[in-house]
C-alpha cells in the first residue's frame, strides 16, 4: 500500500520467510533475542535481559520516547499471513 508507512524497509531474517531469503541473499546475521519462554535473552541487551516480551516492548518504547526517538503512535491493522 503506497499510502501506508514511511517507505523504510525493516528486514528481520529470523522472523519472516521473505525476510529470511533477503537476509540470505545479503549475508545478514540471524539474531534471536528470545528464550523459549518468550523472555528476552542476552542478545536483547543488558537492560532488557530476562524481561517478558510485553514488558520489554513497553520499556523499549518508553526508552525511545525519553530520547526523542519515537515519532508517533498510530493504530493500524496488522496483516498476518497464515498457512494451513
Amino acid at each position: 500500500d503506497m499510502e501506508f508507512g514511511t517507505g523504510a524497509l525493516k528486514i528481520t531474517p529470523s522472523h519472516d520467510t521473505n525476510d529470511y531469503e533477503i537476509g540470505k541473499r545479503h549475508s545478514l546475521e540471524m539474531i534471536n533475542i528470545f528464550n523459549k519462554d518468550c523472555t528476552i535473552n542476552e542478545m536483547g541487551g543488558e537492560r532488557y535481559h530476562k524481561m517478558d516480551r510485553f514488558e520489554c516492548r513497553d520499556r523499549l518504547w518508553k526508552d525511545m520516547e525519553s530520547k526523542d526517538l519515537a515519532i508517533k503512535v498510530e493504530n493500524h491493522l496488522q496483516r498476518v499471513p497464515r498457512s494451513q
